[in-house]
């Protein structure tokens, strides 16, 4: 018996990565789980392999940036599924650059995606998750909106407003009784599929960046999807408007430890 048994979530950007860590760790608790992407193919394999294996895992294609499409997949969700109890606004993109390089066409691409994509999905759901009297938001933000790096001058924007729009979503629905959470995680850089081969491993920012982690190491998808499922379930029932760092201490150092290799 899973602490999500019974209960629903649609997790944006889950066909890989951290949004992919997150379905896994939602299903593994019991929740059915609508995994919503634009990478068709890879978002198909991950459905099919989580309902091979026994659990409730379905595939829409989503693209943040469009409200039909949110409003879409959400009346989909409650026809298939019956409710709604979980949102995980995972999707994001990045380009890493300094303000002076950037363009405007730049930033609107961000900010449509990172922040706005969140923004359409939160209007949506809340009026579904009111008919269950509650449900979490789980905002996934960065360690950026504290570590702060010239070349973060877009992202790093992006995700601080999300961490602001967190706080308010959080506020408003407290203030209606609403039930409904709302949290933001930060993570750091994680062993996603990106990241986890040699090659990537070897590159000299890579390596600077893992020895300036004061634990030393980098992420686990499966840790970071803990964290989505603490979240999302009822361990964290008086927790809203928080912010959680997943960085291994990364945003609290501001060089690295010489005495690391």
């Amino acid at each position: 018996m899973g602490r999500l048994n019974d209960k629903v979530a649609i997790v944006t950007g889950g066909a890989r990565g951290l949004g992919g860590a997150a379905v896994d760790a939602l299903c593994a608790e019991g929740a059915s789980v609508v995994i919503a992407d634009v990478i068709d193919a890879a978002g198909q394999e991950r459905a099919a392999r989580l309902t091979a294996e026994g659990h409730k895992a379905h595939y829409v294609h989503l693209d943040v940036r469009d409200s039909a499409q949110w409003a879409a997949i959400v009346e989909d969700t409650l026809a298939r599924w019956g409710r709604l109890d979980c949102l995980v606004n995972n999707a994001g993109i990045n380009i890493p650059i300094d303000i002076e390089e950037a363009t405007l066409e730049q930033f609107q691409s961000i900010l449509d995606v990172n922040l706005l994509g969140a923004f359409l999905g939160i209007k949506v759901v809340l009026p579904a998750m009111r008919k269950n009297d509650g449900g979490s938001i789980i905002n996934v933000s960065s360690n950026s909106t504290a570590m702060v790096l010239p070349t973060t001058s877009l992202y790093g924007a992006s995700k601080a407003a999300l961490a602001n729009l967190t706080k308010t979503t959080a506020v408003h629905c407290g203030l209606r009784g609403d039930h409904i959470r709302c949290n933001s995680i930060h993570p750091g850089m994680h062993l996603t599929e990106m990241i986890d081969n040699p090659e990537v491993q070897a590159l000299p920012q890579v390596r600077a960046l893992k020895s300036a982690i004061p634990m030393g190491r980098m992420g686990l998808p499966a840790e970071f999807g803990k964290v989505v499922t603490f979240l999302a379930s009822e361990d964290s029932s008086y927790m809203t408007a928080a912010e959680l760092f997943t960085d291994g201490g990364l945003t609290v150092v501001s060089f690295a430890d010489p005495s690391r290799g």
